[in-house]
């Protein structure tokens, strides 16, 4: 007599895997915390910033275009607030010292910008030196018969053109150097650079010494009496003068 057969055990059905597993989920935690870690770890090693660097050499009084800056980042750590961040544009704003290229731009060097004019000064090519924006100037006039007296002294050029034709010009194609000066001294000069004056121009490199006065061309100028002695024939030092003669040149 044959012995009876047992019964199959039920076989195990395939489950489709869920989302709500506590493995997947665990995995998923652990990647997000890993990545939020890593990024405070590198948020943290990374102390650069954005400020402004010049792109040219620039004396004190020279007021700021875009081409005269460019942005920089750098790590600056505790000194970052010394310097002027990209978010502020020191476009038209006047720097107090005399800066390199390449510098960083400090916030403390730039000053409020004095009341002034904008005179366009004509240059033939062969009196001036290789000039160019930013550089600072001394300004020397010569009248026929007189001596060179300087009318302008340590100012910063902001900006050079070449197209002649202004109402100074000596020729076409001289060189118009523009300067800032004060408004009280427009007259003076003006008054020193007339139509027959020969302009030349002193480029500085180094510091200037203070106490440099500036000079005017005295209306009486002329090719009698000796020059430079501030009478006919001469100049006189703007300490002399005061306030240019009217109708001289």
């Amino acid at each position: 007599m044959s012995s009876p057969v047992p019964p199959s055990a039920a076989a195990n059905r395939l489950r489709r895997p869920s989302w709500l597993d506590l493995r997947i989920i665990v995995g998923v935690l652990l990647v997000l915390m890993s990545v939020v870690l890593v990024a405070r770890i590198v948020a943290t090693a990374d102390h650069s910033v954005r400020v402004w660097a010049l792109t040219r050499d620039v004396s004190a009084g020279t007021t700021l275009t875009s081409a005269d800056v460019r942005p920089a980042r750098v790590r600056l750590f505790e000194s970052a607030p010394i310097y002027l961040k990209v978010d502020r544009s020191p476009a038209g704003r006047t720097v107090g010292r005399s800066l390199r290229s390449g510098e960083l731009l400090p916030a403390a060097a730039l000053i409020v910008r004095a009341a002034g004019v904008l005179v366009s000064l004509p240059v033939k090519p062969e009196n001036a030196p290789a000039v160019s924006r930013g550089q600072l100037i001394d300004v020397w006039a010569t009248v026929k018969g007189c001596s060179p007296v300087r009318v302008l002294s340590a100012v910063a050029v902001q900006d050079v053109r070449t197209n002649g034709g202004g109402a100074l010009s000596v020729s076409t194609g001289a060189l118009q150097v523009v300067v800032r000066i004060s408004a009280d001294r427009a007259e003076q000069v003006m008054t020193a650079l007339g139509v027959d004056s020969t302009i030349r121009l002193v480029l500085l490199d180094g510091a200037v010494p203070a106490g440099r006065a500036d000079g005017l061309i005295a209306g009486d100028c002329a090719s009698s009496g000796p020059a430079g002695s501030g009478g006919p024939g001469g100049f006189r030092s703007t300490a002399q003068l005061g306030t240019p003669p009217r109708g001289g040149r």
